[in-house]
């Protein structure tokens, strides 16, 4: 069993400033979270893996969106980001693995694969 120590970022606003100031080309995994007011938790909507998290979380923001979950959580919701570096593809697979089973987001409509012999950790 392989067992990899991930260095999450920090809970982060997710709009086009806070994104613009990340690196090109950072591949990683990362979750979409939104804050919930009235218990004043956040809560995982969905969760993914880029080779450019930049990229991609621009893509999100995107009028092209594709997916109307993650569409209505960014137009009524507080969202915000966090993510961990990971260069290793199926380390990525892993976890995201992992996160998908862990917070079960209700914008992710397919469980994705990865090997089950590594562990991350969510934290």
């Amino acid at each position: 069993m392989e067992n990899w120590k991930l260095t999450w970022t920090k809970l982060t606003k997710l709009n086009e400033d806070s994104i613009k100031s990340l690196l090109d080309n950072l591949p990683g995994v990362y979750r979409l979270s939104y804050y919930k007011k009235e218990d004043e938790n956040y809560y995982v909507f969905y969760i993914g893996q880029s080779k450019d998290i930049r990229k991609r979380f621009l893509e999100h923001l995107s009028e092209n969106e594709e997916n109307v979950c993650i569409k209505n959580f960014l137009t009524t919701k507080k969202c915000f980001f966090r993510y961990a570096k990971i260069t290793k593809d199926y380390i990525r697979d892993a976890a995201e693995c992992q996160m998908y089973k862990h917070y079960v987001p209700p914008c992710n409509s397919i469980e994705p694969e990865g090997r089950n012999d590594v562990r991350v950790n969510l934290q």
